[in-house]
């Protein structure tokens, strides 16, 4: 087989793959297969063009195609980038850019050798970036991106054989050249990185998006009942000194039917997608939030003493509680009750914490809703509050010398 054979069976493999990324894309929408896909298509009709040569006039069969091969390159990079979540740069396009400055230089230009070494070149710049993007990610599916860092390894050092044998056997041709059988190489490296590790990576990820869609409530995004108790055992297990305690503060939305009643259900998810992400920023390096079902939510965390639980209650309670949530027509405020369990790390059991927080709970909105209770044991007891008998029209040092008797109150009830 010769070497304009090779390459435009590679072209074939190349623009199916273009059409079953584009067509994953249409069904998923996740950018990257879009870019991938049109890698792909770049990639194989810049080929195309490159085995036409004779046929269509030199300027599309050498500069536009191999601008569009490394075009295709770039766009491999710019989706490795969004695979990853990050942004698209601008170095997506060096590659390109390389052959197009080089084409400029009248001693490339007019000599093949030199222009496969400018083309192997750029294309390996290419390659190290993707490399460099695949090893830079600490995350999940480690091996297998590693993987594929290899094949483009290969890939890397093989396009350098090329360059120089290239220049080395002043080649003239493709067809002369001696070095044609390694033109191959990097192709089916390519396509078999493509399809074995990078099957593999996708899988993975569907993977992934499966665990977390187990583990998620789908209105809010926060975690749901199966996550909270996943994050309960790793909470255990965790060695801290400096927070002994475990804390399960549960919440439940006051008045939450009326709201349904009086504004429609889409306004009811409103205030419970506005309700999570109060919690949830709250929660950001401390713990952890999400629904336990219907407008109960929950948020498990390690603390020092019931102090530090009750203070992040009474935050997301008061957050919440001066927030007006819009929703269509409808401007809504809304309060939330929370009650509060805690149990030595080593020894606290779940369904206790529940039964516990569920009571202090119950002892809140038996008071009169929109403030916070906490379980010592023998009874629940309602947390001092800041934002009771008229703190709004208080000075700040009046505000702030209650917020402080509010808490030597809290402390008073965890020596009971």
């Amino acid at each position: 087989m010769d070497i304009l054979t090779g390459l435009m069976i590679w072209a074939a493999e190349a623009l199916t793959l273009a059409v079953l990324l584009c067509s994953r894309w249409y069904f998923e929408r996740d950018r990257f297969y879009l870019s991938w896909g049109g890698g792909f298509a770049l990639h194989g009709i810049g080929v195309i063009l490159v085995t036409m040569r004779g046929d269509i006039p030199d300027f599309i069969s050498i500069e536009i195609a191999n601008t569009a091969v490394l075009a295709g390159v770039g766009m491999w990079i710019a989706g490795l980038l969004q695979f990853d979540r990050k942004p698209v740069e601008a170095y997506i396009a060096i590659p390109a850019l390389l052959w197009v400055a080089g084409m400029f230089l009248y001693p490339i230009r007019e000599n093949f050798a030199n222009r496969v070494a400018l083309h192997n070149g750029a294309t390996m710049v290419g390659h190290a970036i993707m490399i460099t993007i695949l090893l830079s990610n600490d995350g999940t599916s480690k091996i297998t991106r590693r993987t594929l860092a290899a094949f483009l390894g290969i890939q890397f050092l093989a396009n350098g054989v090329v360059a120089v044998l290239a220049v080395t056997g002043e080649a003239k041709s493709f067809g002369t050249a001696p070095q044609s059988p390694w033109l191959l190489f990097p192709a089916a490296i390519c396509f078999v990185a493509s399809i074995m590790t990078g099957a593999k990576l996708l899988t993975e990820r569907s993977e992934q998006k499966l665990k977390a869609l187990a583990v998620t409530d789908p209105l809010t995004g926060v975690l749901n009942r199966r996550g909270l108790i996943d994050q309960f055992h790793a909470l255990k297990k965790l060695d801290s000194e400096e927070k002994p305690l475990i804390a399960l503060l549960h919440f439940d939305l006051d008045n939450f039917k009326q709201i349904n009643d009086r504004c429609g259900h889409q306004a009811g998810d409103s205030v419970l997608v506005a309700f999570s992400q109060v919690g949830q920023t709250s929660m950001r390096g401390r713990g952890f939030f999400g629904r336990m079902g219907g407008e109960e939510f929950a948020s498990i965390l390690r603390v020092a003493d019931m102090i530090e639980a009750a203070s992040i209650a009474e935050a997301i309670r008061l957050t919440l509680k001066r927030q007006t949530i819009v929703a269509g027509e409808h401007s809504i405020t809304v309060t939330v009750s929370a009650g509060i369990a805690l149990a030595a790390a080593e020894t606290a059991d779940l369904d206790l914490l529940l039964s516990s927080a569920d009571r202090a709970l119950y002892t809140a909105k038996d008071s009169g809703r929109d403030r916070t209770a906490i379980d010592t044991g023998a009874e629940a007891s309602i947390v001092p509050a800041v934002d009771r008998q008229g703190e709004d029209e208080a000075p700040t040092d009046v505000r702030a010398s209650r917020q402080v008797a509010a808490l030597k109150r809290i402390a008073s009830l965890g020596k009971r």
